[in-house]
């Protein structure tokens, strides 16, 4: 027979099983009621019988003519659909889904501005989405359309409290596949929609950055240049994404993005860093000289380069027009009967590649009839001093110089073409030579810009 103590012990033990059995019915009960492991938002429900769209994202855009777009009136009753390009998963996206029509080759996207976090956990890249637009408006926003509540007849984030009953979520997934452009193909007809740029890298100004700033949550642009057409695209990063503080990669290759726009400019938002696939090897130049730093009206002392007057008074000059800066020489007002400028760049290692050509772009203003102010030259025995410079030996470079014989209107950039200086080795620099005089009226103005040497 068990002693008293015993029974007890034996009730005791069969009660704590019990409640054990209790706890763990309650709590799988209670994870079940919760979708994709994410505690902090409603559940979403999933629509098994598809809604059935009456309009497109293509027609909601052309009602756009200005002016808030309200969706009730004439406008009531409109469901549209499409699939989410966008993810806030890394926080570079915040309270917003962005849609496209299709998920390959689209035709339109939208943006809808939601006021709950964490979109990803139910709204993943991919997922079809249906928009009852009945109550909600559209509207532009620094150049980009946008739908969400009207609140006091502007349009704002679509509440947490009843996003569900204007946002149903399809079960369909699809696969994206990026629309394939390069920086030329640049649109409006391009904003929100997935993207892929090929033959991109960050420019060689940030390289050794971090996708945005590493002490505080401003968004950051970083610049990257096309190695096809060497024009610059924003990427816009945000202060408060989880990558921020990694560095951006130093190769080259693709990235994968949302397009958008701010006022008049394009720019891109990656989703993660996966979306940028830089492994290939960078096209830097061999030598390049933009100007970008030119003082406007000074005279030009860029490190490496040497600004000699062999006649007359006059150097050649910085100067800054609509931001862009350039390398200027001109004789008039200058008083001289001989006015003989030479604008030499830093010495160039042509035995480090194989291949090199040279480029550059030149533009004039004020011609005098008969007058060619500007020559191009190449050295290679030049010992890199002013004394040097008239016992050296200077090859003409044959290149396509800005004059009214080729280039009818004044202050239009003209490019040189691509001069194959292969053949050289040692170390090779580039001399531009003005010869004018302002008393014999030759005194017209010359520009020059974007030097370059390559490999291509």
């Amino acid at each position: 027979m068990l002693s008293i103590h015993e029974t007890k012990n034996n009730i005791m033990n069969k009660m704590n099983k019990f409640l054990s059995v209790i706890a763990i019915v309650f709590l799988g009960t209670l994870a079940s009621c919760v979708q994709d492991d994410d505690y902090g938002i409603p559940p979403v429900a999933v629509s098994n019988t598809e809604l059935v769209t009456n309009t497109n994202i293509g027609l909601i855009k052309d009602m756009f003519t200005g002016n808030l777009v309200s969706f009730s009136g004439d406008n009531a009753g409109l469901i549209v659909s499409g699939y989410v390009v966008s993810n806030d998963e890394s926080g570079n996206f915040y309270k917003t889904l962005i849609i496209q029509d299709a998920p390959e080759n689209p035709t339109a996207a939208i943006q809808i501005d939601v006021d709950v976090t964490s979109l990803f956990s139910f709204y993943k890249p991919g997922r079809k989405i249906y928009i009852k637009l009945d109550g909600l408006g559209m509207d532009e926003q620094n150049g980009v359309l946008h739908i969400g509540e009207v609140v006091n007849g502007e349009v704002e984030r679509i509440s947490s409290a009843d996003y569900q009953e204007y946002i149903v979520r399809s079960s369909e997934v699809a696969v994206l596949t990026p629309m394939v452009i390069t920086p030329a193909e640049f649109s409006d007809d391009l904003i929100n929609m997935l993207v892929q740029i090929d033959d991109m890298q960050l420019r060689s100004e940030d390289l050794g950055s971090a996708y945005a700033n590493v002490d505080n949550t401003f968004s950051v642009n970083r610049y990257l240049k096309n190695c096809t057409d060497e024009s610059e695209t924003i990427l816009r990063n945000s202060g408060f994404s989880d990558f921020k503080n990694q560095l951006f990669p130093e190769g080259r290759g693709s990235i994968t993005a949302v397009f958008s726009k701010y006022n008049s400019s394009y720019q891109l938002f990656i989703r993660d860093t996966e979306d940028v696939d830089f492994t290939e090897n960078r096209c830097d130049p061999v030598f390049e000289e933009t100007f970008s730093d030119a003082i406007d009206g000074s005279n030009l002392n860029n490190p490496g380069w040497i600004n000699y007057a062999e006649e007359g008074g006059e150097l050649w000059t910085e100067q800054v027009y609509s931001g862009n800066g350039y390398a200027e020489f001109s004789a008039f007002n200058s008083g001289d009967a001989s006015n003989i400028g030479w604008l030499i760049s830093p010495g160039i290692d042509m035995d480090a590649q194989d291949g090199e050509m040279l480029s550059f772009q030149t533009e004039y203003a004020y011609p005098d009839a008969g007058h060619y102010p500007l020559e191009v030259f190449i050295s290679t025995d030049f010992d890199g001093t002013e004394a040097g410079i008239a016992t050296a030996t200077w090859e003409p470079v044959m290149a396509t110089i800005a004059h009214p014989d080729n280039t009818p209107d004044w202050f239009t950039w003209v490019d040189s073409g691509n001069i194959d200086i292969s053949g050289y080795s040692g170390t090779l620099y580039v001399a531009f030579k003005y010869t004018g005089s302002d008393t014999a009226n030759q005194n017209s103005t010359i520009h020059v810009e974007n030097v370059k040497v390559f490999v291509p």
